[in-house]
């Protein structure tokens, strides 16, 4: 994209500022870092807008991209404010902002510059990704040859208005996520991006919207003498499995410590939270802000797995973005497994 293109390079021109430093664009998204007789080069990643929430869900995707590229790799962004500096400082991510906020930590380069104001630009558009162009997102990384059916076809997949998915398939484009096809029809250009700026989205945006309430089991036992009967519940069809609890399931690898429970919304006439709270009941269990069981709503019809016969979890696409959310080392593992196996296929599909 333009916008990132000029981004990176108002990063790279601060960095050239600076007394004895060198630093250029190399090839396939590496940048060389030149101090004296030194050098480094690094991967880099361009989120044009970091929020605190943000910096928090970002340290475990810079984490696993590490551990798979065994390379360092450089947040390249617009403005970084106080307290998420203070975040990606504890968690050694390195960084340049275009106010010339700077953090590198390496053999080569130490440079901590911080304190700068934020440049008085217009950003990025955020608002071309909306809560409504997540779902249609999500529906295309799900099945990307939905680009092929009818608009109504994929704005009922998705959950949204059919008026507005022209619309945001042309935002797509105009963002660079999609390519425009001979036919007429679009493709994914890159998926491994357009999942990053999805699970990004649902974080920050889509996952708040969709929550309906936090629970926790009654008394003092175990999530795991709560999970028996959540797995039952799930076959009676009211919600799907998902988080930790359904990875679990999928993966056989993680000891679940919580769930997101995707709920069905059947009955027009009782509201969503009610028929939370009476699922709940069923199962003994309480409401709580800080509860590691979580109902959220479904959007559209596609949150559910249609593969390998798994009909009570959610799909892998949302199991690998509610991992995302936990940091410790168990869970961010089983997140790269459940992407090797199941989401890393569509990939190669789209």
């Amino acid at each position: 994209m333009k916008q990132k293109s000029s981004l990176l390079c108002e990063c790279l021109d601060h960095l050239n500022s600076l007394p004895d430093i060198e630093a250029r664009n190399g090839d396939q998204n590496y940048i060389i870092i030149r101090n004296r007789d030194k050098s480094i080069d690094y991967a880099y990643k361009i989120q044009p807008d970091v929020t605190g929430t943000m910096a928090e869900l970002i340290i475990p995707y810079f984490q696993r991209l590490e551990r798979n590229n065994e390379k360092k790799i450089l947040l390249i962004t617009r403005y970084l404010s106080n307290s998420a500096i203070d975040i990606f400082l504890k968690e050694k991510i390195e960084f340049i902002d275009t106010a010339g906020n700077t953090y590198l930590n390496n053999p080569a380069i130490y440079i901590l510059i911080r304190g700068q104001r934020r440049p008085k630009v217009k950003p990025l558009s955020r608002s071309k990704m909306t809560v409504t162009t997540l779902k249609l997102i999500y529906v295309l990384l799900k099945n990307p040859h939905i680009l092929r059916a009818t608009l109504g076809d994929i704005a009922a997949a998705a959950g949204i208005a059919s008026s507005t998915v022209s619309r945001n398939l042309k935002d797509l484009y105009n963002l660079e996520y999609l390519q425009r096809q001979r036919d007429g029809n679009y493709r994914i250009v890159n998926y491994p991006k357009l999942l990053e700026r999805w699970e990004m989205g649902y974080a920050e945006s889509l996952r708040p919207k969709l929550i309906v309430e936090a629970f926790a089991p009654v008394g003092e036992g175990s999530f795991s003498d709560v999970a028996e009967r959540i797995i039952e519940g799930a076959k009676e069809g009211d919600f799907l499995l998902g988080g930790e609890l359904g990875a679990a399931i999928a993966t056989d690898y993680l000891r679940p410590q919580s769930a997101t429970l995707h709920l069905v919304e059947r009955d027009i006439q009782t509201s969503v939270k009610l028929q939370a709270m009476k699922i709940a009941a069923k199962m003994r269990l309480k409401p709580s802000p800080k509860g590691n069981i979580v109902f959220i709503r479904q959007f559209g019809t596609q949150n559910n797995w249609t593969e390998d016969g798994m009909k009570t979890l959610a799909d892998p696409l949302l199991l690998h973005a509610e991992l995302l959310l936990i940091s410790d080392e168990r869970s961010q593992e089983t997140a790269d497994r459940l992407y090797r196996k199941y989401v890393a296929r569509r990939d190669e599909n789209a």
